[in-house]
């Protein structure tokens, strides 16, 4: 009987203990609306376009991590009157979606924000390259060059030419866009395969090597590594695949550092390059823009 009676006390306290604290009143978040974030760069050309594909906000408030949100989001924050938020631009890193990290290069945004509960305060992020990223390569083609050649290797199709028609030129009239690279395979059968002229004597020990580009693609296509050794290339080392996309340009932040440490690397430089494949005899067009090379 003592037994009984002890353990329905225990209960009754227990509960009387839950009703209590469902009886405490929840707090009422603030939100914040991001809708997207965006890429301002130097206008004397020496960081290349301000072309990006900013998928997420990492937030924090007063330095508190509050979560990684794809864009747009709403964020809803408990604390409240004057906080500091902090926002991270997150990318897909080699285009994978289970592979997101805020984007090293880019610069941070802060604001004071006023927070009240219930209330939405919208924040229009601009964000920056960070002063310390070095841009070893940057090609756009807008100079009317080309700085990409035949890798030596036999290939069918080796010809990059550039296109100034309106519907090939990535966001064509905007920032002054007039032209991009593009590759015909003229429905054929075959491979093209171009490399970086310039060899690149790549940071040892940085965990931030990557290349940007625009890409547009009636084929499969791949971007990597060509480590060289003197005058001679090794074998190609692709980072990154995309299937075909040919409707709408892509963006790829395709990191190039994990190779580029290997042991098997050590002491070498490289080239970059762009591997395609026409498997049928259809018309099939590889259109680029917007090459950039970045690491610290």
């Amino acid at each position: 009987m003592r037994i009984t009676v002890f353990y329905s006390l225990f209960i009754y306290l227990f509960l009387l203990s839950g009703c209590k604290s469902f009886d405490k009143a929840e707090p009422i978040p603030a939100y914040i609306y991001i809708k997207s974030i965006d890429l301002k760069v130097k206008t004397d050309g020496s960081q290349g376009s301000n072309s990006h594909d900013i998928k997420d906000a990492w937030v924090f408030a007063n330095g508190v991590f509050i979560g990684v949100f794809e864009l747009p989001c709403m964020v809803p924050i408990l604390e409240k009157d004057s906080t500091l938020i902090t926002v991270f631009a997150g990318i897909k890193v080699n285009g994978q979606s289970n592979n997101r990290k805020f984007y090293p290069f880019y610069d941070i945004y802060k604001k004071m924000v006023f927070l009240r509960p219930t209330v939405i305060d919208t924040l229009k992020p601009l964000i920056f390259y960070k002063e310390a990223v070095a841009f070893p390569w940057i090609e756009d083609f807008e100079d009317l060059a080309v700085s990409l050649e035949k890798t030596g290797v036999t290939r069918t199709i080796d010809s990059l030419n550039i296109t100034s028609l309106s519907n090939e030129v990535f966001d064509f009239g905007k920032a002054g866009n007039r032209y991009s690279g593009k590759v015909d395979f003229r429905s054929k059968i075959g491979t093209f395969e171009n490399s970086s002229i310039g060899i690149y004597d790549l940071p040892r020990a940085v965990t931030d090597i990557y290349l940007e580009v625009n890409y547009k693609s009636d084929v499969p296509i791949s971007f990597g590594l060509y480590p060289t050794s003197g005058s001679s290339l090794d074998f190609g080392i692709p980072v990154y695949y995309s299937f075909a996309n040919p409707t709408e340009w892509k963006k790829a932040y395709v990191r190039l550092s994990d190779d580029v440490n290997t042991n098997a690397n050590a002491g070498k430089k490289f080239r970059i390059f762009i591997n395609a494949v026409n498997k049928e005899a259809k018309p099939s067009v590889i259109i680029i823009d917007n090459i950039k090379l970045l690491h610290f």
